[in-house]
């Protein structure tokens, strides 16, 4: 058998990199007389893994006498149970999986596919996920109520039914089968990933757990009532913090630390429960996460919809989901746990469309939607686990098109992942009520368009998914040895998310304190990025608490906003990269306190000592007191000062990413212009790429560099530039249009129109 292994972000099998192209198949929504068949097709579209929840309430069994539990994973009870028929079937054909068993799994499912027992709604015993204001929080799906994942009834259950799936799939594990990695619950816990930290764990289990956290921090109660002001008797009596738009956050600076806190716990609540489920299934392959998109909650078009996703979130908080994602999202910080990968349900991103109501953008203008995908897969290399292939009734009516799902995947991978699920590969219409009683109101398969029907049709999104899959298939170990030249790395501090993901704006009454907000994502990060992607800068992001100083010396340059407090190791990081020869970029105010608001005056002391000559460092440092993250000609002029040079450049209208490999380029463009033809360039690395386009069109077109050897005595080493392959949609589905498109490279031309693909050009 193959061996595989998970390194970088991304799959190698027999150390190749192996570029993982998955469809989501829900056999539990298909007749089983079905699967053999659709797995063909999947296979004839180029798929080479199959991707798969396991619904904990398809699976179990009630005996109607006695009430006794038991599992059907052989299909005795309803032939869609069959999993074990369903995991040979995937190994007969050569198909690799990634195999996710919950225990929550979302799937638009009834209590998100957990069974009744589990629920609070069915079981008083079990006591509910609470908001701050001590409502449940509901399935919004059939409303509801999600039991706190630390109650020890339903944590007994979970462990149960992870222990029982657990035995069916390890006969099917690599290197002896073909599952190579494992997905545990669906966007963190309840789909939770980017909500705001006020809609989850004021339940009494999880206050336990919060207490406890408290405890293994500080030490002592003394310790914290020193640190925080406090004059607490025990860490019981210590409250979480509760969202109150008519009061400050914060009348001291020691109250902060309440929302560091806080933020803390989101995390480790959601790192903990994961570690706690991987041990219960006790299966050793990779584990990869979905976590949603750093992009405001959605709402869907849900049937008799009774929670929507921002609950009771008011209207000014919204813009501060980057700081809930990074607050407790800290994937740099878990890699010891899971490995990062997304899911990019985050509106319509040729258009500009950010939700399931709003209508196309003529004019996308900067293009949110766009920047959010190239975001939350340049977060950090992995897959994309789940990107809407024909969900049209559920999120947006233009999902049916298939240049949209196209358009959308290809960003994904321009902007970082190593991979891609289409989600779903097929369109199910099989299931009982008591799996899913909401969806077929809607429309009656699931979904409504995805490449292949219910009854095996196929069209034109099947041939888009076709061509898609089949680049990568034959191109895709090439690329995943290119990188992107990273220009800069933008350090996100999440202790200064937890606090900002409280404050709105930094007025009273939200923000009282003598100080600038303490922001990184919302203001910082976010708009850097825009600028960015505008100009051709390369960026990561990664967590400052995560970097030593010898992994910040590996990156060209590194950029931070400061705020008023900063952690005193962080603070030592950074003076240490600088003295060591590291670029850093910094604005804000210079913390005077550390994580403790004890005075800390380190970077402080050395960014002066630097300004004035008197540093020894072997670095660059440039300082300013402003924020020089959300303006654009301040950014630009940081990093020229800071050695970077523009390596890509492109026409307005078009955003371009290229990968390297020595003299291999890959070159993914994206044409956000509307109706007719466009004539646009693409500069990188001393070469100059023509293309005209049409409404939307999008590609990737694969460039072998000449070798100084090869164009010894002919010329410019770059005339000797030649594509070797691309791949480019040139039709344009929704607007009914069909551009005929140029490539131009040197002296070579290649025509053709509308869709096309071709290799050993």
């Amino acid at each position: 058998m193959a061996a595989f292994t998970y390194r970088d972000g991304r799959f190698f099998k027999d150390g190749v990199p192996f570029y993982f192209l998955g469809a989501e198949y829900q056999y539990y929504r298909d007749k089983r007389s079905n699967w053999g068949a659709r797995l063909d097709q999947l296979k004839a579209a180029n798929v080479n893994v199959i991707c798969f929840y396991i619904p904990w309430r398809h699976h179990i069994v009630h005996d109607p006498v006695t009430g006794a539990v038991s599992y059907d994973f052989d299909g005795r009870t309803f032939d869609s149970r069959d999993l074990r028929t369903f995991l040979k079937l995937c190994q007969q054909r050569g198909l690799w999986m990634l195999a996710k068993p919950g225990p929550f799994v979302h799937s638009e499912l009834n209590i998100g596919g957990l069974p009744d027992i589990s629920s609070p709604s069915f079981n008083p015993g079990i006591e509910p996920v609470r908001l701050q204001n001590g409502d449940p929080l509901f399935w919004e799906y059939d409303h509801t109520q999600m039991p706190s994942p630390n109650d020890a009834t339903f944590d007994g259950l979970a462990k149960r039914w992870l222990n029982e799936v657990g035995k069916v799939l390890k006969p099917h594990v690599a290197p002896k089968g073909n599952i190579i990695a494992i997905q545990l619950l669906d966007e963190t816990i309840y789909c939770t990933s980017n909500d705001a930290p006020w809609h989850f764990g004021y339940d009494a289990p999880d206050q336990r757990h919060f207490h406890a956290m408290l405890a293994a921090k500080y030490g002592t109660v003394a310790e914290y009532n020193r640190v925080h002001g406090t004059e607490v008797k025990a860490f019981e009596f210590v409250q979480p913090p509760r969202l109150d738009p008519t009061k400050p956050v914060a009348n001291t600076r020691r109250d902060v630390l309440a929302l560091i806190d806080w933020g803390e716990f989101q995390w480790r609540i959601r790192r903990e429960f994961y570690a706690r489920y991987k041990e219960y299934l006790g299966i050793d392959l990779p584990y990869l996460t979905n976590y949603a998109g750093i992009t405001p909650p959605i709402d869907e078009n849900v049937p008799d919809q009774q929670e929507a996703s921002v609950k009771d979130t008011p209207p000014a908080y919204l813009p501060l989901y980057p700081e809930w994602w990074l607050s407790q999202n800290r994937v740099d910080q878990d890699l010891d746990v899971y490995e990062y990968g997304m899911i990019s349900w985050l509106g319509v991103a040729s258009y500009n469309v950010p939700d399931a109501s709003t209508p196309p953008a003529e004019d996308v203008g900067a293009n949110e939607v766009f920047n959010r995908y190239i975001n939350t897969s340049r977060r950090r290399r992995g897959i994309n686990i789940e990107e809407n292939w024909g969900f049209a009734t559920l999120y947006h009516p233009l999902s049916k098109f298939p240049m949209i799902p196209f358009f959308q995947t290809l960003a994904c991978v321009a902007g970082g992942c190593t991979g891609y699920v289409v989600f779903t590969g097929v369109s199910h219409g099989y299931w009982l009520d008591d799996l899913d009683r909401t969806t077929q109101k809607q429309h009656r398969t699931f979904p409504s368009d995805a490449p292949i029907g219910e009854n095996g049709e196929t069209g034109p999104m099947y041939a888009a998914m076709k061509d898609l899959n089949e680049w990568f298939a034959r191109e895709g170990a090439a690329f995943l040895r290119a990188e992107l030249d990273m220009d800069v790395c933008l350090l996100a501090v999440p202790e200064y998310a937890a606090v900002s993901s409280w404050v709105p704006d930094g007025k009273a009454p939200h923000w009282v304190l003598p100080h600038a907000v303490p922001r990184t994502g919302y203001d910082v990060i976010e708009p850097a990025t825009m600028t960015c992607n505008a100009h051709g800068v390369n960026y990561e992001i990664a967590e400052l608490p995560a970097l030593s100083a010898d992994d910040l010396l590996k990156k060209p340059r590194a950029a931070v906003h400061l705020s008023f407090f900063l952690g005193r190791r962080e603070q030592q990081t950074l003076v240490d990269f600088v003295k060591r020869g590291g670029t850093l970029i910094a604005s804000g105010e210079l913390p005077a306190y550390d994580e403790k608001m004890d005075p800390c005056t380190v970077l402080a002391d050395f960014v002066r000592a630097y300004g004035d000559g008197k540093a020894r460092a072997k670095g660059t440092l440039l300082y300013s007191t402003g924020n020089v993250f959300n303006d654009e000609r301040a950014l630009l002029g940081n990093l020229r000062l800071a050695g970077w040079q523009k390596n890509v450049g492109y026409s307005d209208g078009l955003r371009a990413f290229v990968y390297r490999d020595e003299d291999d380029f890959f070159v993914f463009f994206f044409n956000f212009d509307r109706h007719g033809h466009h004539e646009k360039t693409i500069e990188f690395h001393g070469r100059r790429l023509g293309l005209t386009v049409g409404s939307k069109t999008c590609g990737v077109v694969h460039v072998k560099g000449a070798s100084a050897e090869s164009v010894k005595g002919k010329g410019t080493q770059a005339l000797h530039d030649r594509i070797v392959s691309y791949l480019v949609k040139g039709v344009n589905e929704f607007e009914g249009e069909t551009t005929d498109v140029r490539l131009r490279l040197g002296k070579q031309e290649i025509r053709f129109t509308g869709d096309s693909s071709k290799y050993d050009v």
